[in-house]
């Protein structure tokens, strides 16, 4: 029999620390335990629930600075997973602590990050056009928004008539400038042909 030559092509493993190896999992420890010890503290004492708010935080912390998915791990679906973890935690905030200031703001903190992922999507098009997707979502809640606050609102506010020219700007912009590659990348999506 003929001894093989085998030829490996990976490199060899470097030993990582305890810290490295295990990060995620002491930091998802780290952030459950302050969450749990918050809920507790919060129970057995009396006031507001301010548990919430907290727990609420660390949802955004996480989502913002230590989750990365496995799939579409970009900048741009970054930056949508972390617009719709803060708006989802102004809205928590406004209904702990009261006030509705939370009808006013969201819509604002949800334009302004739109046109940001939006001006990025179309400046670098090329890097980004397999990123359409996520974008798209926005842009579609963004215009439902705003079209349900013009039809159930006898007077609708600013900030969800300016979500709504936002959403549209930048979805009619996407089309105008770049309509063949955005349908390529539709069809390869939903594997239409």
């Amino acid at each position: 029999m003929r001894k093989m030559n085998v030829r490996l092509i990976y490199p060899d493993a470097e030993g990582r620390s305890l810290w490295r190896r295990n990060r995620l999992l002491f930091l998802r420890g780290a952030f459950l335990t302050a969450a749990y010890l918050c809920l507790l503290i919060n129970l057995l004492t009396e006031g507001i629930p301010w548990s919430l708010l907290v727990i609420g935080g660390l949802a955004v912390v996480w989502i913002a600075a230590v989750y990365r998915p496995q799939v579409e791990n970009t900048a741009i679906k970054k930056l949508c997973d972390v617009l719709i973890a803060v708006c989802l935690y102004l809205l928590l905030l406004d209904s702990v602590l009261g006030g509705g200031w939370g009808y006013l703001v969201v819509p604002i903190v949800f334009f302004a990050d739109l046109a940001l992922i939006g001006a990025y999507f179309l400046v670098f098009f090329k890097k980004q056009r397999r990123n359409f997707l996520p974008l798209l979502e926005l842009l579609v809640a963004g215009l439902v928004s705003a079209l349900c606050s013009l039809i159930a609102a006898r007077r609708p506010e600013w900030q969800l008539i300016v979500l709504g020219a936002v959403s549209l700007g930048i979805m009619i912009l996407s089309v105008a400038l770049f309509r063949k590659p955005l349908m390529e990348e539709i069809k390869k999506k939903f594997h239409t042909r």
